[in-house]
């Protein structure tokens, strides 16, 4: 007669903590391995043997058991699941939800900041240009990300964090970010001006753009946001205030920044070319060169490779107005830098608010350029002193530009009071 096997026995047990505890045999085991549940009542360990004895018969020892609470779980995951209502053909089963959740749980787990973007842009983009960026440019980017400072000689706690990219998005995964949230941030902290909003963007869209092209990210939330337009149109120096400046030059309180802004207005340098910067050294009084000898007959400024904004540098011809400025210094202070930004700079501002153009960006520069052509109509002349590429760009600000009447004569006629320059006027302090 054959002997039936032994029926396991799953009557639940109290341990000496309290607990009650069912001995699960391997036979009965999904995994094939002995198990041992426990649970806090004996009424709650006797409904799970009697589920799982249960479930055996019905089901073999091979197939899934839940507990009572996996059970109402995946009961509520199926209702949920059939009341979406949706309108295209989809797999709504269980199998398919826990497939999207984990490949979204782990798309997170891999997620980069934008923090960690943004170092990955910027070190991408300095591998492809084979040079470090300038520190202007380091400059501009480290005010939009962390808030810019409320002035030139501030201290670096003393930045205006609100207005800072990072500070609001920084440890944020970046497929978290939306459109809305940087066009609100945008248009919260810098709406005030279209140039520094096109600032803050301009900084802003290589996060996202770097990220899409890698997949990071599946949509671009800067994709749609554009610049803002803003006046196309240079600014120069109106007759007016030309001669203010010529009036402020004479002054005592200017007279030690007579040469370097004079540079400015009449040779077209950019101020970071005159002045320097943390990577760039300043324009030297070794550069002017009032005595030219050799095939150079006209006096010029030598302004180096290492002063200019690419890597080119480039021999300004100095007018006879710019010469009798530079002429006013006499001989034994022409040593060292002709305008030293940390010695001047709050000198030079105060200059610029006293002539009325604080707020317009490189407007002796554009003057130069605009009434150089204007004087002297010659395109490859006045492109070469500026030493400007692009010829489109050069047409658009200062060949269009419809400068006052008489304001491309007047103005290489502004020079110091008592000198004897042919054709030029002498502007006496008032």
């Amino acid at each position: 007669m054959a002997v039936l096997p032994r029926k396991p026995n799953l009557k639940p047990k109290r341990s000496k903590g309290g607990e009650w505890i069912v001995d699960i045999p391997p036979s009965f085991s999904p995994t094939g391995k002995r198990q041992r549940l426990y649970f806090r009542s004996e009424a709650k360990a006797e409904a799970e043997s009697r589920r799982i004895q249960s479930h055996v018969q019905k089901h073999g020892v091979g197939s899934a058991r839940f507990t009572a609470s996996e059970s109402a779980d995946a009961r509520v995951a199926i209702n949920m699941l059939k009341s979406l209502n949706l309108k295209g053909d989809y797999e709504l089963t269980l199998k398919a939800a826990v497939k999207h959740y984990s490949e979204h749980l782990i798309g997170w787990e891999e997620a980069r900041t934008v923090t960690e973007v943004l170092k990955a842009s910027v070190d991408y983009r300095t591998r492809q240009t084979g040079r470090n960026w300038s520190y202007g440019h380091k400059r501009e980017l480290h005010c939009v990300m962390h808030g810019p400072l409320p002035n030139p000689r501030a201290k670096e706690d003393e930045r205006i964090k609100e207005r800072g990219f990072l500070v609001h998005f920084g440890k944020r995964n970046v497929d978290s970010i939306t459109e809305e949230e940087i066009s609100n941030f945008l248009e919260k902290h810098y709406s005030a001006s279209g140039y520094h909003y096109n600032q803050a963007l301009r900084h802003i869209k290589p996060i996202f753009n770097h990220a899409h092209k890698r997949g990071w990210i599946t949509l671009n939330p800067t994709a749609f946001l554009n610049d803002k337009k803003i006046r196309a149109e240079i600014e120069i120096l109106t007759i007016k205030e030309f001669r203010l400046a010529a009036k402020l030059f004479q002054t005592q309180e200017y007279r030690d920044i007579v040469a370097g802004i004079s540079v400015l207005m009449f040779a077209g340098v950019r101020p970071s070319e005159l002045m320097g910067s943390k990577d760039k050294p300043p324009l030297l009084w070794e550069q002017i060169i009032l005595e030219p000898q050799g095939a150079h007959t006209k006096p010029y400024i030598d302004v180096k490779g290492v002063n200019t904004k690419g890597t080119e540098g480039r021999l300004v011809d100095m007018e006879p107005n710019l010469v009798s400025w530079l002429e006013t210094i006499p001989s034994s202070e022409r040593v060292g830098a002709v305008l030293s930004r940390n010695e001047y700079h709050a000198k030079y501002q105060r200059f610029r608010e006293a002539l009325g153009v604080s707020g317009k960006k490189d407007i002796f520069r554009h003057s130069y350029g605009t009434y150089h052509f204007h004087h002297f109509k010659s395109f490859d002349q006045t492109m070469v002193q500026m030493g400007h590429t692009n010829r489109k760009t050069f047409e658009k600000h200062y060949k269009r530009y419809n400068p006052e009447e008489d304001s491309a004569f007047l103005y290489w006629q502004v020079a110091p009071e008592g000198a004897t320059v042919p054709e030029v006027g002498h502007f006496a302090v008032l």
